[in-house]
């Protein structure tokens, strides 16, 4: 019988654990630990609503009032630094100690500096809290010059934002196109010719190698090619380390993340693990870890129910999404199956792009302002169904309507 679960970690896959294990009528003692002092949220809105000049509240997945009505102890800028697994206990970063039956770690991951030299200074923003946000967003103003690092999602969102604010970008990127972990040269393709018909300044295979005061109180940025960019604000958006510490010395099985089964259960089997920490041992004999909203709400869900004895068998579907301008960008499934590729011309500004396996069974759906056929996208993914790839092609002819017979 479990009797007291501890969380550490206090996001939207702590919040989810949480609110799972109430919702299915747990009523033992629930003590969530984050190193932020503010209540479970969701990250997307950072790069996008909360840096909009008039920001809407954060909307909480639990209130400061829900906590009581919860019965959930939550424990504000305080992480937990050490796990003894021996003695089932957690040490605290105030010193306090807490006994555990269950143990879930849902601690996220921080953002990646890359150790450039002058990535220390003040002017150098990175984009992983609603602090960061803040903090942002009061830095943006149109009289500021902005050089973001990084073509990836959260670099592209903040170019986006900063805009539609009317400050000047130049936007750096390493390699050959933009967003190229997401496996599509259309897609590649298809935001750079975005990005750049809204006055961003690209520059690809471009590397910034030094950051320096300038004269003029501004800043220098020294490329790889010897080129030179001077820019007042910098956002780096170099990807995602996991903050698996406390799990990796406590002797948990790790690999940039914490090892999971599909039940969420690590290889201690009173210690879970949810959300972006996260990595999930596939059947397959793979291994799996998704950075994004609907794993953390999902794995959480999962979590809650696996500490219940509910067995939850938790494999899925990779779902991310992306807004830029005025422009949906959806995704699901994964591309490495993918051998025919099928574009769907939609109304409008609307395209969709389906990778389809050997056996003509769609494991891969991207959509361009498309989000009604992305749901029927991802019913086809999910359910492995074998479509008929002309009928999908043929935009005369419903989604309804494309399974082969």
């Amino acid at each position: 019988m479990i009797k007291s679960v501890v969380i550490a970690g206090a996001g939207q896959a702590a919040a989810w654990v949480a609110r799972s294990l109430r919702a299915e009528g747990y009523a033992g003692r629930i003590v969530m630990c984050g190193a932020e002092c503010e209540p479970p949220y969701e990250r997307p809105p950072l790069s996008k609503e909360q840096l909009a000049p008039d920001a809407p509240n954060m909307p909480y997945l639990i209130r400061h009032d829900e906590f009581p009505e919860l019965a959930v102890e939550w424990k504000p800028g305080t992480s937990v630094t050490q796990i003894n697994r021996t003695a089932k206990t957690v040490v605290l970063s105030n010193a306090e100690q807490l006994s555990y039956d269950a143990l879930v770690i849902a601690t996220g991951g921080r953002a990646h500096l890359p150790p450039v030299p002058g990535f220390d200074l003040d002017c150098v923003h990175t984009l992983r809290t609603l602090d960061d946000a803040r903090r942002l967003r009061a830095a943006i103003t149109p009289d500021r010059r902005l050089l973001v690092v990084g073509g990836g999602w959260i670099g592209l969102e903040v170019a986006a934002m900063a805009r539609r604010a009317g400050v000047p970008v130049v936007l750096a990127e390493m390699g050959s196109g933009l967003c190229a972990r997401s496996g599509s040269r259309f897609l590649s393709s298809y935001l750079q010719t975005l990005h750049a018909s809204n006055g961003v300044d690209l520059r690809l295979n471009t590397r910034v190698v030094r950051l320096a005061v300038s004269g003029d109180g501004g800043y220098m940025a020294e490329f790889d090619d010897g080129s030179k960019q001077e820019a007042d604000l910098f956002v780096v958006g170099a990807g995602l380390i996991p903050n698996d510490e406390i799990a990796v010395n406590a002797g948990l099985h790790c690999d940039r993340g914490v090892l999971v089964d599909s039940a969420g259960r690590s290889s201690d089997p009173f210690i879970y693990a949810a959300g972006d920490v996260a990595v999930l041992c596939t059947s397959e004999g793979g291994s799996l870890r998704l950075e994004s909203w609907q794993n953390a709400q999902d794995q959480g869900i999962a979590v809650g129910l696996s500490l219940l004895g509910r067995h939850a068998v938790y494999m899925p579907q990779p779902f991310f999404w992306s807004s830029q301008y005025d422009t949906l960008i959806q995704m699901a499934g994964t591309t490495e199956a993918a051998t025919t590729w099928v574009m769907r011309q939609g109304q409008g500004n609307q395209q969709i792009h389906i990778g389809l396996d050997d056996t003509y069974r769609a494991v891969f759906a991207m959509g361009i302002n498309a989000p009604r056929d992305l749901r029927m996208l991802r019913r086809f993914i999910a359910d492995a169904l074998p479509l008929d790839r002309w009928l999908l092609a043929d935009t005369e002819v419903p989604l309804t309507k494309v399974v082969a017979t």
